[in-house]
């Protein structure tokens, strides 16, 4: 029996993976277990956890989760991928060679579940797709060979799979004749505009969203003004006086800053707290467009004032479902989050803080205190 997806707000409702990189079992994040406080309700959208703030000490898995979460795009969008390593894909301590991804998506009352599993970013082993649990695609990769294929619009499709095709899902999306409101078409298209970045040593890095970088210079230029970006600098006390010229010679847009005798190129004389700044407020014109956003060691190189000015930007986007992550334990703060949106990652686990304690929290709790104390050990 097929089944129509109504169109709805698209939201990330749960994710696990098993065997990947640093995760020797399953760990599973899940959006859709929260609480009833009558603060910040602002944060949970359709019953889900809109924006969600990760904490973990150095090593326990952050970043791991983030890959883990965006691997979905290597083999279902043409979007910028991120650069992980092949020969550690999966855990060296699980004699499995296999990741499995469990992503599940809400769209306004129905579910789509997309499994899968792959040795490696591009190898998958097989694909299913559930609508409301009931499987509707289920094909295996090494046989070659559908189990299910019950999709509106695929009656025809060619089940002799070429050895190129390398996602059975993408290439539906691409060569069948699907209606908007397909639950295929409705995840592609979400994965689609899924983004990662984060600002480190080695600079600026994404993934997903968009195929090539812009210059950040463009994306001002073509979502915003200099002036507005003047004054979200300000905003840090960083007092610029900026424009944005044409350089003559290689034919790009420079951020300059202008002084009394002289001017120069912004990424010229930033610090890289600045240098982070700018990129997060060039990504910020575009999160009207992103469906899902990751956002790892967002304030590594913020003063605590600034971390608090840039996550309250990002709760202000009620429309982009957000996970940030961060070592700075100042944000555990019921003004910035919630107990049931912030989350402890450990020990191959991550859990809101409602769920690593028998203590009940309120509002006037000081979470950081809480937590500094062992509250949250459980």
């Amino acid at each position: 029996m097929n089944k129509i997806i109504d169109g709805g707000n698209c939201m990330l409702k749960k994710f696990e993976v098993t065997n990947f990189m640093g995760f020797k079992d399953k760990i599973s994040l899940d959006f859709s277990d929260h609480k009833d406080y009558e603060f910040n309700k602002e944060f949970i959208k359709n019953n889900i956890i809109n924006k969600a703030l990760i904490y973990g000490k150095n090593g326990t898995g952050k970043s791991n989760l983030g890959y883990a979460i965006f691997d979905i795009t290597y083999h279902l969008t043409d979007k910028r991928k991120l650069q992980m390593r092949t020969n550690n894909y999966t855990n060296g301590d699980n004699d499995k060679k296999f990741a499995t991804f469990v992503y599940v998506f809400q769209f306004g009352d129905n579910e789509i579940k997309y499994e899968y599993a792959k040795t490696n970013p591009l190898n998958l082993l097989y694909e299913k797709l559930y609508v409301n649990n009931e499987l509707i695609l289920n094909y295996d990769f090494t046989t070659k060979n559908f189990v299910v294929l019950k999709i509106n619009g695929a009656e025809n499709y060619n089940k002799n799979i070429t050895e190129n095709v390398k996602t059975v899902i993408r290439n539906l999306y691409y060569s069948v004749s699907l209606t908007e409101d397909s639950p295929i078409r409705l995840m592609v298209d979400f994965v689609d505009r899924m983004l990662w970045f984060r600002c480190i040593d080695e600079g600026p890095q994404f993934s997903g969203y968009m195929e090539l970088p812009k210059l950040l210079a463009d994306m001002i230029n073509e979502n915003s003004t200099v002036e507005d970006f003047e004054k979200f600098l300000n905003d840090n006390d960083l007092n610029y006086d900026l424009n944005i010229k044409k350089d003559i010679i290689n034919n790009l847009n420079v951020i300059m800053a202008k002084y009394k005798y002289s001017e120069f190129p912004l990424n010229a004389i930033w610090s890289t707290g600045t240098h982070a700044l700018t990129l997060f407020y060039c990504w910020s014109l575009e999160f009207n467009k992103v469906s899902f956003l990751y956002l790892d060691e967002f304030d590594a190189f913020y003063h605590y004032e600034t971390s608090e000015y840039v996550l309250k930007i990002l709760n202000k986007n009620e429309n982009l479902q957000s996970i940030v992550t961060s070592h700075n334990t100042y944000l555990m703060n019921n003004s910035l989050t919630r107990p049931d949106c912030c989350f402890i990652i450990s020990n191959n686990k991550v859990q809101n803080l409602c769920n690593c304690t028998n203590k009940e929290i309120r509002e006037a709790h000081n979470l950081e205190k809480m937590y500094r104390n062992g509250i949250f050990e459980n």
